[in-house]
Parts: C-alpha cells; sequence; structure tokens
C-alpha cells in the first residue's frame, strides 16, 4: 500500500492548503520536501531566508522578500503542532468516499464528538472544525510525532474545504490519493486537528496580487525622505474639518492626530500612510473612535477599519457605536446630522467574533437575518407596504366585502337562543309598531306637525357633522398613501430585486451600501472578491502587532488611496514560531519599520490610566519621558489602598526569595511554585478585604511563562468565579495585551543563580507586563536572579530600591506562612491557606530570620572573579541544604 509512511504521504504540500505555481520557491518547497522534513527538521531552513530589508528598490523585491519566511513560518507551525499531536483534538471517521471526477476531494464523516485530550484545555470551548483546518488522518493514536513515521502506520495530510451545519459532515482535499475500499482502515480511521492556514493562505494570495500599486510604492521607500514629504499642492484648513462639539473631548496631541489624518482627504494627488503612535492609556481608541465618525459623517468617506484579532476589532466598532448613539442623543447633539446604523457594518466569522447585545445591531449576520425578514414575499415590506396601499384605494368596497363576510359567519353561528331572544324582541317591535300605526290613523294629528317632527334640524347638525368627519378621514388617507408611495419608491431605489434574496445576495448588499465597514486584517481578503464602490481610506488599529505581509491584504484594495495605522513598536510584534523566520524580521510590523526610517508620527502623549507611580519607569525607560500624566490619576482620590502597609502601595517590587524555576507538567514552559503561593495569599488576602464592599475590584495576574499561568489557575480554581464586584483573571503577557486592571500582580519565575531570564529580557513584553494596571501594581521575582540578568530588569529593581518601592516578602507575615508553608513541603493535601495557618509566631519569626540571613549573606560580598563567583555559589547551595535540613527539625 502506497499510503503508509514509508511513502512519504506529504510530499505535495500544494496538494493540500496551498496553489503554488505561481512562485517558483514555493513549488520547491512543496515538490521536494515532505512528511518527514517537517517532523524532523526543525531547526533546519529549507530554504535560504534571507533578511527582510528595511527599504525595497521595487514591488517585485518587496512582496518577494516575504514568500520564503512565510513558508519557512508555516512549516514551523506545522512542527510546533506535531509536537503536541498527543494532546491535539481528534475524533472518529465514521465514513469516507471519494468525490467522483475529483482529484483527491473526500467526503468525511466524523463522530460530533471531538475528544480535547490536552489536560491545558480546561475553560475552553471545545474544538469545531473550520474550512482552512491541517488535519491528520491516521489509522492510529500517536502519542509523539514520530509515531506516524512507523513502518506501516498509514497518515496523511487533509485540508477542510467546507463542513455541513453541525460539523458532522467534512468536504476534505488529501496530500494523497486515500484507498477508500480498503475495508481494514475504515475501522480505525482517525482526524487529528494541527492548524488552520487559512491567513497563512490569504497572505500568501496577497503577495502575489499586485495590486493598488500606488500606495504600496509610497512605502517602499527606496529613498526614506520621500516618505515624510507631505502633497505641495495641497493646503487645508484641517480645523474646520472636524466636528467642534466631538473636540472638547481630545487633547492637543490627540485633536492634531485627528486633524492631520483629515486633511489627507483632500488630496488626490498622492497617497498617504500616516503613523499614530498610541503608548498605553494614551486614550488611542478614543482618538480613533473620533477619527472614524468624521470620516463617516463629516467627510462622508468609504472607509475600512481593520485590526489583527476579533476582541481588537470588536471593541473599536463598539466605541464607535457607542459614540454615534451619543451624538444623536438629546439637544447637545443637535450640531452634527444623526447618523443611520446602516452606514456601519462589521462582519466576519461569527463563532469567533462573539458578538454581544451591544454591537448585534451593526453585525452583518444578524443585519442579513433581519433584511430576510424585511424582503420576505410574505411577510416583507414590500408585501405589507402594496396590501396598506390596496386597503386605502379601495377599503369602502373591501369594508363591505368584510361585513358581508361578518354577517355569513354570524348567521352561521347564530344559536338556537340567540333566535328565541331576537324573536322575542321582533314581536315587541310588531307590537310598537301596530301602536304607533293606531296613534297616526287619530283624528286629532295633525299633517303638518309630523313632517316638522321628521324634519328636526338635530338631523341637519349630525349631516354636518358626519360631513366633517368625512374629510378628516378623506385627507388622512391620502396623507398615509402619499407615504406609502414615498416609502415604496425609497424601498425600490434600493436596487432590491423583486424575487427573494439569498444570504450572500443580501450580504454583498450590506457590504455594497455600508460607507463605514469593520473587519479584521485577515478577513478584509474577502472583499477583494466582491463587487462595490471602492474604499477611499484605510485605517489600521493595533498596527504594530502585525506582519509588515499581513498588512498587504487590505492595502491593496482597490481605490484605497490614504492609510492611517495607529500602534506602538515599544509593545510586543506578531508572534513568530520559526526562529529562522524570526531572524530574519518576519515578525516587524509595517508600523516598526516605517518609524524606525524616521516616518512622522502623532504622538499621543498623556496617559490616563496608571497612577503615576506605575507610569515613572515605563515612561523613563520606554518612552524617554515623553508621555505625561493626565489629571485624573494625578489626582489623591486616584490612590487606592487595597491592602494596609507600603508593600502594598501604588507600586513595588517583592523579593522572592528561596523559590525554584522548574518546568511544568508540559515539559516545556517553567513555573516557580513558591510565587505561586505568594499570588494565591494576595489574591486570598485582597478578597478578604473586598468582601463585603460594593465597590467593584478587578485583579490581574501576569506571568511571562504559561507553565506559571496554569499552576495559578490551578491553585486558585474556581474559588474567585462568579463573584459579583470581585474578578481575577489570570493570563500571560502576550495575553493581557490591550487589556487593564485595577491591580496587576506580575510573576516573573526566573530564580537562579546565574541570572538567567531567557524572552523574559525582551523590552516589549516588559513594557507590557508593567503597563495594564490601574491603580497598584505589584511585581514578584527573585532579586538577585533579575539583578544578575544585565537586563532592564535589573534597572527595575535598582531603581525600585531608590523610590523605597523595594520590600521583602517575609516583611508580610501572611507571605513569610506561604512562602514557608511551601518550602517545608508538609501538609500537602491541604488547603494553602489553611496549611499556612497552623505555623505560630515564633515559627514565622524564625523562618525570617533565616531568610533574611541568607539574603544578607549571598548579597553583603560581591564577587571580583568567576572563581569567587563560583565558591559563594557553592556556599550558597551548601546554605541552602543546611537550612532545609533545619527546617524539616523544626517544623516536623
Amino acid at each position: 500500500m502506497d499510503w503508509t509512511s514509508t511513502s512519504d504521504p506529504y510530499a505535495n504540500v500544494g496538494g493540500v492548503g496551498f496553489n503554488f505555481d505561481s512562485d517558483a520557491a514555493a513549488k520547491e518547497f512543496a515538490e521536494r520536501h515532505g512528511w518527514e522534513y517537517v517532523i524532523k527538521k526543525h531547526h533546519t531552513p529549507l530554504l535560504k531566508v534571507e533578511k527582510i530589508p528595511e527599504s525595497f528598490g521595487s514591488v517585485e523585491q518587496y512582496f518577494g522578500s516575504f514568500v520564503l519566511p512565510l513558508l519557512e513560518e508555516t512549516r514551523s507551525e506545522l512542527y510546533s503542532a506535531m509536537e503536541t499531536i498527543s494532546k491535539a483534538p481528534l475524533t472518529k471517521v465514521v465514513s469516507l468516499k471519494s468525490k467522483k471526477n475529483k482529484e483527491r476531494l473526500y467526503d468525511v464523516v466524523v463522530d460530533h464528538r471531538w475528544q480535547n485530550r490536552s489536560s491545558s484545555n480546561h475553560g475552553k470551548e471545545p474544538y469545531e472544525s473550520f474550512p482552512g483546518d491541517i488535519l491528520i488522518l491516521t489509522d492510529t493514536k500517536p502519542e509523539t510525532a514520530t509515531d506516524l513515521l512507523k513502518v506501516g502506520r498509514m497518515c496523511t495530510f487533509v485540508s477542510v474545504l467546507s463542513k455541513n451545519e453541525i460539523g458532522t459532515t467534512l468536504k476534505v482535499k488529501a496530500s494523497k490519493d486515500i484507498p477508500v475500499d480498503d475495508d481494514s482502515l475504515k475501522k480505525s480511521l482517525l482526524l487529528i486537528f494541527l492548524t488552520n492556514v487559512t491567513p497563512i493562505k490569504r497572505i500568501f494570495h496577497s503577495l502575489h496580487m499586485s495590486r493598488n500599486l500606488k500606495i504600496v510604492k509610497e512605502i517602499l521607500c527606496t529613498d526614506p525622505v520621500v516618505v515624510k514629504r507631505n502633497c505641495e499642492l495641497c493646503c487645508v484648513q484641517q480645523n474646520k474639518l472636524l466636528a467642534p462639539r466631538l473636540l472638547s473631548g481630545l487633547n492637543d496631541s490627540q485633536t492634531k492626530a485627528v486633524s492631520t489624518c483629515l486633511s489627507r482627504m483632500h488630496c488626490n494627488h498622492k497617497s498617504n500612510v500616516d503613523l499614530i503612535w498610541g503608548p498605553p492609556g494614551t486614550g488611542k481608541t478614543k482618538t480613533v473612535s473620533i477619527l472614524l465618525f468624521n470620516l463617516l459623517k463629516v467627510m462622508k468617506c468609504r472607509t475600512l477599519v481593520c485590526a489583527p484579532t476579533n476582541v481588537a476589532i470588536t471593541e473599536v466598532a463598539s466605541r464607535v457605536l457607542k459614540l454615534v448613539k451619543e451624538s444623536s442623543e438629546g439637544d447637545a447633539g443637535r450640531d452634527i446630522l444623526s447618523c443611520p446604523l446602516g452606514d456601519i457594518l462589521l462582519f466576519g466569522n461569527t463563532e469567533r467574533l462573539k458578538i454581544g447585545a451591544e454591537i448585534e445591531e451593526i453585525f452583518i449576520d444578524h443585519r442579513v437575518k433581519r433584511l430576510q425578514e424585511c424582503f420576505g414575499q410574505q411577510t416583507g415590506w414590500k408585501h405589507h407596504l402594496d396590501s396598506m396601499k390596496a386597503f386605502l384605494e379601495g377599503c369602502v368596497s373591501q369594508y363591505h366585502i368584510f361585513l358581508q363576510n361578518e354577517l355569513e359567519k354570524k348567521k352561521d353561528n347564530m344559536s338556537k337562543e340567540n333566535v328565541k331572544k331576537y324573536s322575542s324582541k321582533v314581536k315587541s317591535l310588531s307590537r310598537l309598531l301596530d301602536s304607533f300605526e293606531a296613534l297616526l290613523l287619530q283624528d286629532n294629528v295633525a299633517s303638518k306637525e309630523l313632517e316638522a317632527l321628521f324634519s328636526h334640524s338635530v338631523i341637519e347638525d349630525l349631516s354636518q357633522s358626519s360631513m366633517n368627519e368625512k374629510y378628516l378621514l378623506h385627507k388622512k388617507r391620502n396623507e398615509c398613501h402619499s407615504a406609502l408611495n414615498i416609502l415604496q419608491n425609497s424601498f425600490h431605489q434600493l436596487g432590491i430585486p423583486k424575487k427573494a434574496m439569498g444570504k450572500k445576495s443580501l450580504e454583498d448588499l450590506c457590504l455594497q451600501k455600508a460607507s463605514l465597514i469593520f473587519c479584521t486584517v485577515s478577513s478584509s481578503y474577502k472583499l477583494h472578491s466582491g463587487k462595490m464602490e471602492p474604499f477611499k481610506f484605510l485605517v489600521i488599529d493595533e498596527a504594530a502587532q502585525l506582519k509588515e505581509c499581513e498588512t498587504t491584504i487590505p492595502l491593496q484594495l482597490p481605490g484605497v488611496q490614504h492609510a492611517v495605522l495607529i500602534g506602538d513598536e515599544n509593545q510586543l510584534p506578531a508572534m513568530v514560531k520559526s526562529r529562522v523566520s524570526d531572524k530574519a524580521g518576519f515578525g516587524r510590523s509595517l508600523f516598526e519599520r516605517l518609524s524606525s526610517l524616521g516616518h512622522t508620527k502623532h504622538l499621543l502623549n498623556i496617559q490616563y490610566r496608571m497612577h503615576p507611580s506605575i507610569s515613572s519607569f515605563p515612561n523613563s525607560n520606554f518612552y524617554l519621558d515623553q508621555i505625561s500624566d493626565g489629571l485624573n490619576v494625578e489626582k489623591v482620590s486616584y490612590r487606592k489602598q487595597y491592602l494596609p502597609g507600603q508593600m502594598f502601595g501604588p507600586y513595588s517590587f517583592i523579593d522572592i526569595f528561596g523559590g525554584k524555576e522548574e518546568h511544568g507538567n508540559d515539559g516545556c514552559s517553567l513555573r516557580n511554585m513558591v510565587e505561586v503561593s505568594a499570588v494565591v495569599i494576595i489574591v486570598q488576602k485582597l478578597y478578604n478585604a473586598w468582601n463585603g464592599s460594593k465597590k467593584k475590584l478587578s485583579v490581574g495576574v501576569v506571568s511571562p511563562y504559561n507553565g506559571q499561568v496554569v499552576a495559578i489557575q490551578q491553585k486558585l480554581g474556581r474559588k474567585y468565579e462568579n463573584r459579583d464586584g470581585f474578578s481575577v483573571r489570570v493570563k500571560s503577557v502576550d495575553g493581557f495585551q490591550g487589556s487593564e486592571e485595577d491591580i496587576i500582580i506580575i510573576s516573573t519565575v526566573r530564580s537562579n543563580s546565574s541570572g538567567s531570564i531567557g524572552f523574559l529580557s525582551k523590552l516589549q513584553r516588559v513594557n507590557v507586563a508593567l503597563t495594564r494596571a490601574r491603580h497598584c501594581l505589584w511585581i514578584l521575582g527573585n532579586e538577585r536572579t533579575l539583578t544578575r540578568s544585565n537586563s532592564v530588569w535589573g534597572t527595575l529593581v535598582r531603581n525600585a530600591k531608590y523610590r523605597r518601592c523595594f520590600f521583602n516578602a517575609d516583611e508580610d507575615k501572611d507571605l513569610a506562612r506561604a512562602m514557608f508553608a511551601h518550602r517545608s513541603n508538609v501538609y500537602e493535601d491541604k488547603d494553602l491557606a489553611t496549611r499556612t495557618a497552623v505555623y505560630s509566631k515564633a515559627d514565622v519569626e524564625k523562618l525570617c530570620f533565616k531568610l533574611k540571613a541568607e539574603r544578607d549573606g549571598s548579597t553583603r560580598k560581591k564577587p571580583v572573579d568567576s572563581e569567587d563567583e563560583s565558591q559563594l555559589d557553592e556556599e550558597t547551595m551548601k546554605l541552602e541544604k543546611l537550612r532545609q535540613r533545619l527546617d524539616a527539625l523544626n517544623f516536623m
């Protein structure tokens, strides 16, 4: 059988997820290397990946410089997924059928229960397949990737092309022919999820589009000076471009950024790319919202807004929507014309966007659903308009028909009791008529008197009143008929076909009619295939988090003449898994490249998030003291004291001595259980202090290492979930980017004598970690390790000491108990808080004395050469062993 691992089932990578025919290097990647290469040679580059330059001589060089790093990154992503294949989601194959006359296309029916075998998936939603997923079809449950290479094993890559609504039937393309007639295979086949390559495919295709090259040529920077020039033919009075009421909420730097970007709208001679530099807490989202509102309402410009993630784009969309609604409410908004929400549209993947009620009215799926109701043949607007017009035009005849129908119903439904009842009344009426006749025939009744009686003026008055009512009714009917005609004409002007419209047609209609569209950068790829009015303006939020090649997707949309990139290159860039691609600069953003070449940036220079004690260090070390503190954070009321003691003021470094860095259960990421214990105690102290208070408190626990994040989450458990007003979020630094909390606790993890801290030394990661807190930032770490690291962390420790914000963990009795409880390693089966409470004051004081002695002994003398340092390390190890023995003797 040629479908086993011995025949190299991934010899044609292009057959699964890509069409590589347009690029020679890509084709070589697909044809010459296969499955074994993906699994075994992670650190060996397949192709010669060269460093991406800062400026480019041609459009061809620009696009071409990203292709090989992209392919290498793709291979690295597959390898990374293969490393953790034992924890990947998998499911059983129920049936497998080939598509007739279609090469390597199959219909696969799977068990709807995907098994997530990873223990780290706690709290995550179950896996659901999507188009673009790369799966492995195999006959075994592999524990390692090399299990798939064993002789006799059967496996191949498949790419999901489409699925049914419930995700149990997948249309897939395989990298090799599958022997579907082999009954022995059908009984044991499995599908294992690896990764989704849709974003990568979109980037690859974007690099081969060569569209809208006018603006692309502006970012080549063949001559870096050209980038900074403004159009000399255009001079716009910027202060007349903005909605005046909105400016009152902006500071000077924000106003300048918005007005400069808007001034580009009046220039048709030259494409422009503007950079808005938004450090943490400087009101970046507010600035972007007001820029977009002016583009929508004042400038009436068709604009596309993009961001790297679903979370980021929904945040911007919600802020703009809120601004639009506020501007339309009350007298204060009369200087601005109201904006119909139909002009605003958000589109993307329904499951991944997770649309809330506050913005669903601008989400394309919600709008299409409503429009389907509105355009329905029997339930839609057109049907009801026609019915109302028909009623008004023929209401008299319809009313008579209605009465006749009702009379017929009453005749059919009249009961015997009603017949008897009306029969008696008829008899009574007959008697009255006989009496009336007798009275009229009397001799004393005069004819003239009878004529006067039956022509009384009351009848004339009633007739006049009736005429007035008829006139008013006729007038109102004409007014309604006229309004319906106007509505019907407006309906026809939309260009709606007379026949019912499908979902796809309605989606296209929404995209064509909207003036302000929100989507992720990757999703903007879908706009290349639609026929619609071109965009003129492109705004990319969080642009510094994007690889530059990703930015080429929306930049090449037809018509885009001006672009605004908002970001901060001092925060974390896009993640790159391949060391080779990372070294080549594949993760660099367009924002960072233009900034490094001296492109003008509009700096937002006032921060409104952090207490000044928190903002001080990042401002001086990452932003050259260019950022000022807002008046709101300088107020005395902004300083919060959630726990007693100087250690728990707005800013502190808490030295956790004696911890041990170790690999977590996954065997990869690091953790430090002493710091975990300290975090748990601090969170518990915060909860106890908050409990009973009606004020809301949000706590964020941040660590660079996923192993530490998992360890803290496991120790905290679900104790603080569903606490109204008290929330705790534990995430990695990367996961916290863009977020903020009242209190941030940072666990640095690293604890060693060499000062090795790995990727913890990356300045962008440090900056993100230090700028998430509003009121309090407490940093937990090993002072000796961080000081010896020769990194920004050593500077931070020295700065904390200089500012008297440096504290020893044992200065707090609860922390001392927690540290001691963990290091003595007793009562492991009990809750940490209960375990620490059993130690007496004397125990704690004794521990504190020991910890201080250890710390003082290790920092008192400074080694002058490597020999002295090694001797000190040896003595430190002996001291540690002695201390552990003493601990055991004193507290067992």
